[in-house]
């Protein structure tokens, strides 16, 4: 108990400086950094809006979260199945192709992604950054996905196919509730991370576009000075959807981790 709670206070230490510090002015930062507020408003908050790209920011970051889940949750499943039952003798040359991508990593990629989507047009684009995260999740995906459909009885399929149910159906009717922890799993751990990203969104958008949230905090930093209440405001801000996002789902997530522990 003693050991949690001071990991606790180590963890939510920043958090709340942070916090306190959203309410205090310039000024009141730059004089004494470890100061207490005099005054509790929402003036930081209200400018961090008005006087920013923050707003279009915080929607780029939720366009770029909601729409790779969304296209992860339906093709990843499908093609974890085409690999493990439908694959034949190629399943295990696909599945190998599918991790060797989690080898590579995105500094390695970069400079040929920048140039691809440059001479596409896509560049500086929320589709460039959707796309990559498409292609740096797929890898775990397919892992995650495989090991638990190792784990669906084959029977429960051939009855399906008995009754007349075609592959398509058998998958989404049959096997997919199937898939509902491990998808609850990957949509939780997948989700923090495309919010919170910043490197991939620093690379892909330039400087015209408002960024994501995490970006739009950094070009708050100056070489001479920085908006250090608005720092604090917007990264405060920032936490709330991951605080959310974990508190509503996460019986759902330690149900997902514990079945795939028993899967491995």
């Amino acid at each position: 108990m003693v050991v949690t709670a001071i990991l606790f206070c180590i963890v939510a230490y920043p958090v709340f400086y942070a916090f306190l510090q959203s309410f205090r002015s310039y000024s009141e930062i730059t004089i004494d950094p470890m100061g207490m507020p005099t005054h509790y408003n929402l003036d930081n908050y209200v400018r961090l809006f008005q006087e920013t790209d923050f707003l279009a920011a915080t929607m780029n970051t939720v366009i770029i979260t909601v729409v790779t889940l969304a296209i992860l949750c339906v093709i990843l499943p499908m093609a974890a199945y085409g690999v493990e039952r439908i694959g034949g003798k190629l399943s295990g040359f696909f599945y190998l192709l599918f991790i060797a991508g989690l080898m590579i990593p995105f500094q390695v990629r970069m400079i040929p992604l920048v140039r691809m989507f440059d001479m596409m047009g896509l560049y500086s684009t929320l589709a460039a950054v959707i796309l990559v995260h498409l292609g740096g999740a797929a890898g775990f995906g397919i892992l995650l996905y495989c090991s638990f459909i190792k784990g669906v009885p084959i029977e429960v399929e051939e009855a399906a196919s008995i009754d007349g149910a075609g592959k398509l159906r058998t998958f989404w009717q049959v096997v997919f509730p199937m898939l509902l922890p491990v998808t609850s799993a990957f949509i939780i751990t997948n989700a923090l991370t495309f919010w919170n990203d910043f490197f991939i969104p620093l690379v892909m958008l330039d400087s015209t576009s408002a960024g994501t949230i995490n970006v739009a905090i950094n070009r708050m930093v100056g070489l001479l000075t920085s908006q250090w209440e608005l720092i604090y405001t917007g990264a405060i801000i920032s936490l709330i959807p991951s605080i959310i996002i974990f508190a509503a789902f996460q019986r759902y997530f330690i149900k997902g981790m514990a079945v795939g522990a028993v899967k491995g």
